[in-house]
């Protein structure tokens, strides 16, 4: 059976003109089209007990058509933010020429020097549990506003949030059920074009509660952070 994006891929010649207008009143207009913001969720088990549903990483099967306009406004987003430096060089995650491997080596060499200046060091590490899931769309927007994104900008990516419907589809060997439609009042559809960019937005205000004694390594939604001080007697105030 052909998949949807093999379809797209062959009728583009003849689709491309009347899915440039739509894109680009979308995006002069400040509006993300309705019917590109219903997803099918997909649960896959990640670990452990089958029964136990926060066992399960949902995934939301977007439209073709909904990722290819993801796609253009990303790229914009984007470029706007690496032009400002709005998103911090501490984070390692979602980015393009990052990797894991980069995030460790900054975490260990950030101890080996504290360890060569005879520093007594600690560490916190967090990883935050369905991070997408933690997206409050009000802060976001609020964020987004004071990073400069406002007017046309500001609206689509209001209108991309809002008005948003899933349902959970279970694929069994003798038949599919699914869920109602609901709506999505809070979080990040996994799987989406937009969503890990957004996430960065969100937590980018974590490295402002660091201080001289505390450095930080960002990956995505987990956080590394390495404590250190001249004082072993003043170690615990710093944590």
């Amino acid at each position: 059976m052909m998949k949807s994006l093999q379809i797209l891929k062959i009728s583009a010649p003849f689709i491309n003109s009347p899915l440039n207008d739509i894109f680009n009143k979308s995006m002069l207009s400040g509006t993300f089209p309705t019917r590109l913001k219903y997803a099918i969720v997909k649960l896959l088990l990640k670990k452990g007990d089958k029964e136990n549903v926060a066992n399960y990483r949902q995934i939301s099967l977007l439209t073709s058509f909904s990722k290819v306009l993801e796609k253009m406004i990303y790229d914009r987003l984007l470029k706007y933010s690496e032009t400002n430096n709005i998103i911090a060089i501490e984070q390692f995650g979602f980015r393009t020429s990052s990797s894991t491997e980069k995030a460790s080596y900054k975490l260990i060499d950030d101890i080996l020097n504290v360890l060569h200046n005879r520093m007594v060091v600690g560490g916190m590490f967090c990883d935050l549990q369905k991070a997408f899931n933690c997206v409050n769309h009000n802060i976001l927007l609020t964020k987004l506003e004071f990073c400069g994104i406002t007017e046309i900008t500001y609206k689509l990516i209001k209108s991309y949030l809002q008005g948003r419907y899933q349902r959970v589809v279970l694929n069994n060997r003798s038949s599919s059920s699914c869920s109602k439609w609901g709506e999505i009042t809070h979080g990040e559809p996994q799987g989406s074009i937009f969503g890990p960019l957004h996430f960065l937005f969100y937590i980018k205000d974590l490295l402002q509660k660091t201080n001289e004694y505390s450095k930080i390594a960002l990956f995505a939604d987990g956080t590394s952070v390495v404590i250190t001080n001249p004082n072993p007697s003043n170690f615990g105030k710093t944590c």
